[in-house]
């Protein structure tokens, strides 16, 4: 493959949100049965157990994803922005959940808010990322 590699910065965050999105969709996987309840969701809802399943399954993905952006020619910053969109599905389809009274309203706008603004800590940190690895006047 050829391109440039990521910057010593670059790598860290990368590695570092891959292990974190990793461990998450695991924990998120071995707890799908009991984590929607964390959210306030009834411990037999069958629909919230999908949807931590799909987190679960998700993370592990973007987890694996921001690892393999480690590699010459790859683009952390773009895969920070993937990340960004995965945060801001979670707010957008628990936002769904707490609107059709699987979630109560106070637990699921706490939810909702992590998801949020954890998604635009990505964003800010693809922009910022970005910003350093352009070259002037490129």
């Amino acid at each position: 493959m050829t391109g440039s590699r990521p910057t010593p910065q670059e790598w860290n965050v990368a590695v570092g949100t891959g292990l974190l999105r990793l461990g998450a969709g695991v924990a998120l996987l071995r707890g799908r049965r009991r984590l929607p309840a964390l959210a306030g969701a009834a411990p037999d809802d069958k629909a919230m157990q999908r949807l931590f399943t799909y987190f679960g399954i998700r993370d592990t993905a973007v987890g694996v994803s921001a690892l393999l952006a480690t590699r010459p020619g790859s683009s952390v910053p773009q895969q920070l922005v993937v990340q960004g969109v995965a945060d801001t599905t979670d707010a957008a389809l628990l936002g769904v959940a707490m609107a059709r009274g699987h979630v109560p309203r106070l637990r699921g706008t706490a939810v909702v808010a992590l998801a949020a603004v954890t998604a635009l800590g990505e964003y800010a940190g693809a922009l910022a990322l970005g910003r350093r690895s352009t070259p002037p006047g490129g």
